[in-house]
């Protein structure tokens, strides 16, 4: 299980190869996709929100699990799909850098304080060194099953991206835009995502085949607003990089001024903001759990946004049809090649992922008899909003 500690170390390599002798799937922390490359055949995928049933399958079933550079936050071991995945008997050996952190949201048998790249090199000398390795006697086994748990993983997302969903046909669904995206992103990209459903979805689709830092996000600071200013950072720290933001357009209200700061500071850089008029990840809770009443998460965007880039001198593209969406982010990496900064408005539906925190959410129970008419007694049987 690899962090976020081993991209801060450098420690891509040394992972890596410590599966490699173990033959041992790699699954990636909550937003941290970019821990180790996607190409790699022992890659099985980010775990936490939309993340993927390969990593979680993989780790469900582990009988030891090696989690190098991280802290195993609680917010990125939820349920997910309607599973409990994190293993119960499992044997947990953590590698962590802050001794603070060693055990103390999650349970281990082995604590290592140390660095994560120092610390997987030392292991793979010492099980090269210890002679026979017990997980040989049944490599080819897990190698077949976890080969399956890919493919299996890879057919259901290709389902959850292209199943029929009834909503309005003049815009387009959020994960048809993610899969175009995922497509149109060019090699050493990095990718910063925002705090809002859709962007959080990207988690199902955000591969990086290189190795560095690639992924930025938010994490459990939960701070809106963050996409952009930290796609601008990773610019002006990588220039020679392609930085690409992924932005609602609710978080969109609290940096679009930064197009300014682009143009003003020769920092080119591209966003791609989701229109779908909507607070999306409040507006689930109120879908979900009490009966539509959308209080605050509405959004009336009677401008363009696009048009507001280029009044600023930056360029701007407006997708409303998904086989748009992948050429203007070949066209915004161009127009960052020349120094140019993109904001790219894809008018989306107002269709929703699941909720952050199903965990922490019930149906609300009224005591006040003036509120009983808005008691819900199931949750919303679409789990869609009904102006979709």
């Amino acid at each position: 299980l690899a962090g976020g500690g081993v991209t801060m170390a450098g420690a891509e390599d040394e992972v890596a190869e410590l599966a490699a002798l173990l033959s041992a799937p790699i699954a990636v922390t909550y937003l941290h996709n970019d821990a180790v490359p996607a190409d790699n055949p022992l890659y099985a995928g980010p775990l936490g929100y939309q993340g993927s049933q390969a990593a979680m399958y993989s780790l469900r079933d582990a009988d030891v699990v090696i989690a190098l550079g991280t802290r195993l936050s609680p917010f990125g071991t939820l349920p997910q799909y309607g599973e409990d995945y994190y293993p119960t008997k499992a044997k947990v050996i953590q590698v962590e850098a802050d001794a603070r952190r060693i055990g103390t949201s999650k349970k281990v048998d082995v604590g290592i304080c140390g660095d994560v790249k120092l610390a997987a090199k030392e292991m793979t000398e010492a099980l090269r060194a210890g002679g026979p390795i017990a997980s040989d006697e049944n490599k080819t086994e897990r190698i077949i099953k976890f080969t399956e748990l890919k493919d299996a993983w890879r057919k259901k997302l290709d389902d959850i991206t292209y199943a029929n969903v009834e909503a309005c046909t003049d815009r387009i669904r959020p994960r048809h835009a993610l899969r175009a995206l995922e497509r149109g992103l060019v090699p050493d990209s990095i990718v910063s995502t925002d705090i809002g459903n859709i962007c959080s979805v990207s988690n199902s689709y955000l591969k990086f085949n290189h190795k560095g830092p690639s992924m930025l996000a938010a994490m459990t600071f939960g701070n809106c607003g963050y996409s952009f200013p930290a796609a601008m950072g990773a610019k002006v720290a990588a220039p020679h990089r392609n930085c690409v933001a992924y932005v609602g357009d609710g978080a969109w209200g609290m940096q679009l001024n930064e197009v300014m700061t682009c143009i003003r500071e020769d920092v080119p850089t591209t966003a791609v903001v989701f229109n779908n008029g909507q607070w999306g990840a409040e507006k689930k809770n109120q879908v979900l759990w009490f009966g539509d009443r959308y209080v605050g998460s509405q959004l009336d965007n009677p401008w363009s946004y696009a048009e507001i880039a280029r009044s600023m001198y930056a360029e701007g593209i407006t997708c409303t049809h998904v086989d748009q969406v992948t050429d203007a982010l070949s066209q915004a990496t161009k127009n960052q090649e020349e120094g140019k900064t993109t904001v790219i408005e894809v008018m989306v539906t107002k269709e929703l992922g699941d909720p952050f925190r199903r965990d922490a959410m019930k149906l609300p129970v009224r005591h006040l008899e003036k509120y009983k008419n808005t008691c819900q007694y199931s949750e919303s049987a679409t789990g869609q909003p009904t102006d979709l």
